[in-house]
């Protein structure tokens, strides 16, 4: 298992565009991703997991990946979420 905390870069938090575009990224990956608050813990290839976390832009999260490609996992949500979403 691997974390990081990661601060969310897109103007517009996330809503339905960057969730799906999260998801479907995370979908390419063979182990679990999750985005953790204090309040939430949220399956980052869930479109419904990742809008109803109401993340704005500014908010910290830890992003937790496991499995057989969790470094490469981690990396690209790392990408996506410090990036524009838009």
């Amino acid at each position: 298992m691997v974390s990081a905390e990661l601060t969310i870069a897109n103007e517009q938090g996330i809503h339905l565009g960057p969730a799906n575009k999260i998801a479907n990224a995370a979908d390419r990956f063979d182990c679990h991703i999750h985005f953790k608050t204090e309040y939430m813990d949220v399956n980052a290839k869930s479109i419904i997991n990742l809008v109803s976390g109401t993340f704005r832009k500014g908010d910290v999260i830890l992003c937790v990946c496991d499995g057989p490609d969790e470094e490469k996992a981690l990396a690209h949500m790392t990408k996506i979420l410090t990036g524009n979403l838009e």
